[in-house]
């Protein structure tokens, strides 16, 4: 995939994953590691979120909140990711603390499983009925993607730091993610109908791809001198 990006795209990515990089090792030194800056050193109970409240961005409109109830080997937690936006995807700017978000929800737009050592695992979808909110199409999410930005001050703002870059290094599997929902989404809306297959609770995760960062990161960097960019050796 990185071969077939031109360098315009491939410089973009290049330079989130180093954004993400970084974040990482402020996160490692201030807290000892991403998931402490969640959690603060408590004992990570099933379904509670962390932090409490969930961390939110109110000028950009988006929302993360991290937690586990998931028996797995391999996963530690996972970080849900929200735009806050109307039906049709608009967002209104809030000024102020107590302005309620005008005709918006957080709605989902996907998720990143993590290891016991904070090391991102996986992506994935989540079906409707697991978080509510308004259903976006794959075109807005995308959007909302494209443009994202967390910015916030605080305890959260190198955490914060750290997701937008995360965002933009995988933007292209992002896509192909969504994409992977609407497949499945397709499949069972043949058979049960959409609006049935959006509350199916049999149905609780619609996509899922593996990554792995670290090596998706020394992947850039081979990348990036195999193309001989500025500051390659």
């Amino acid at each position: 995939m990185l071969r077939a990006m031109g360098d315009t795209e491939f410089v973009h990515v290049y330079e989130y994953a180093q954004r993400s990089v970084h974040a990482w090792g402020d996160a490692t030194q201030k807290f000892g590691s991403l998931l402490q800056n969640w959690i603060s050193g408590k004992e990570v109970r099933e379904d509670e979120r962390y932090p409490d409240p969930d961390v939110l961005d109110r000028r950009h409109g988006y929302q993360f909140f991290y937690h586990s109830h998931r028996h797995a080997t391999v996963e530690h937690g996972h970080l849900h990711l929200f735009y806050h936006a109307t039906a049709s995807g608009n967002r209104r700017y809030v000024n102020g603390e107590n302005n309620p978000w005008q005709r918006t929800a957080p709605s989902h737009l996907f998720a990143i499983s993590l290891d016991s050592r904070g090391l991102p695992v996986s992506l994935f979808t989540v079906n409707h009925w697991v978080t509510s909110g308004h259903w976006l199409n794959t075109s807005i999410i995308l959007a909302a993607i494209q443009r994202f930005r967390f910015q916030i001050e605080g305890e959260n703002s190198v955490s914060a730091e750290w997701l937008t870059g995360f965002v933009g290094m995988y933007i292209p599997i992002i896509e192909y993610l969504l994409h992977q929902r609407d497949t499945t989404l397709s499949k069972l809306a043949k058979i049960h109908g959409m609006k049935e297959s959006l509350e199916d609770h049999q149905h609780e995760v619609l996509s899922v791809v593996k990554i792995d960062w670290l090596r998706d990161i020394q992947a850039l960097e081979k990348e990036w001198e195999r193309r001989k960019m500025p500051g390659s050796s």
